[in-house]
């Protein structure tokens, strides 16, 4: 005996009867999206940074923003009463949503599935009405009033900030904002305070960022760190804190000459806040650990606008004599203290210390 469809007549001659339906009338009667967690898929977008708000979160968007849009349509299908092991198979291309503008499209999407092992897998497609708001986000929004956890605070011992240091210490703060950015929406900085090159006031979003930026300008600067907190607010009922960090640039600098473990070694380079020495009686080189390179390891004996320039008057064997460039008073220094490469005639820069005459680097 011959099967036929309930629905439409269409017979078994014609095509398979499952379930007392032919393929097509069986799509209609048992769709393999039941039913959606809501008529609308609803965002608020921030209209100033662009990103989105699903269900009472903000969420940060890709590059390609459609790609968040994506993301978002699957978390909302996640929550649909479907089919098992149904799964999506297409969206149909849609317009990103316009910065500033709310509004509303329709997102074609498609589905293939089965719900019985019998019957060959099909499709359906499902017409989404995307509507789009528009607001601003907890972040922007903190922002745009100026809203801060912590200061940090970069000072100077005993020496103004000079601008080769201002320019280094916005790079690191760039490089170190950058890499927070992705994981912490609130690492940003509110306000800049320039104090006329005696320092530098950070206004930060974040106490995380904040212990996580003053930590890496101390290592990366040879700096030192001090940290306090103080009562800001209460709320409800519980006292919020605000952080400050004093990051310490120290008082030396590329070219001083500083005591270390009771040898003079001139400063030739700072490196990710390790210090290079030059001995200046040995001429040899040497790179301390971060630990080794904080002030407290590094006496400054002499800072290099305190050198003088000598003229190489003789090479004679074991010493050398120099003559004061601007006092012409002569002297014999140990030829060890003086790069061996020089003539007589040439001009060198030289430091005076309690234990005589070195030269030192033009830095």
């Amino acid at each position: 005996m011959s099967k036929f469809c309930c629905k439409c007549g269409k017979t078994d001659a014609e095509g398979q009867i499952i379930d007392g339906f032919c393929l097509e009338c069986y799509k209609d009667e048992f769709p393999l999206i039941k039913s959606l967690p809501a008529k609308q898929l609803v965002l608020t977008q921030c209209k100033i940074c662009g990103d989105f708000m699903y269900h009472g979160k903000w969420r940060g968007t890709h590059e390609d923003r459609k790609e968040t849009i994506q993301e978002i349509i699957d978390e909302f299908f996640s929550k649909a009463k479907k089919v098992k092991n149904c799964k999506k198979v297409l969206v149909a291309d849609f317009d990103e949503p316009l910065p500033e503008e709310a509004g509303k499209q329709t997102i074609r999407i498609v589905f293939e599935g089965s719900p019985k092992e019998e019957v060959p897998p099909y499709q359906q497609e499902v017409a989404l009405e995307m509507v789009v708001n528009i607001g601003v986000c907890d972040r922007c929004a903190k922002l745009a009033r100026g809203y801060f956890e912590s200061i940090i605070q970069i000072r100077s011992e005993k020496r103004i900030i000079k601008e080769e240091e201002q320019l280094k210490i916005s790079e690191l703060i760039q490089e170190k904002k950058a890499e927070m950015a992705d994981g912490n929406k609130m690492a940003y900085i509110s306000k800049v305070v320039d104090k006329a090159k005696g320092g530098i006031d950070l206004f930060i979003g974040s106490e995380e960022f904040a212990k996580s930026l003053a930590k890496y300008l101390t290592e990366k600067l040879a700096a030192s760190i001090e940290y306090s907190t103080k009562l800001k607010t209460m709320k409800d009922g519980k006292p919020i804190y605000q952080s400050t960090y004093c990051v310490r640039i120290p008082y030396f600098e590329i070219g001083d000459v500083v005591r270390y473990q009771s040898k003079a070694y001139q400063i030739v380079g700072i490196n990710y806040g390790r210090v290079e020495l030059l001995n200046l009686k040995t001429r040899e080189h040497k790179t301390l650990s971060l630990k080794e390179s904080h002030p407290s390891f590094l006496k400054v004996l002499k800072k290099k606008d305190q050198f003088q320039r000598f003229i190489i008057v003789a090479i004679q064997g074991a010493y050398i004599s120099v003559m004061n460039a601007v006092s012409y008073e002569s002297m014999d220094v140990n030829r060890q203290v003086i790069t061996p490469e020089h003539k007589e005639g040439e001009e060198i820069l030289m430091v005076e210390l309690p234990e005589g005459l070195f030269e030192v680097q033009d830095l």
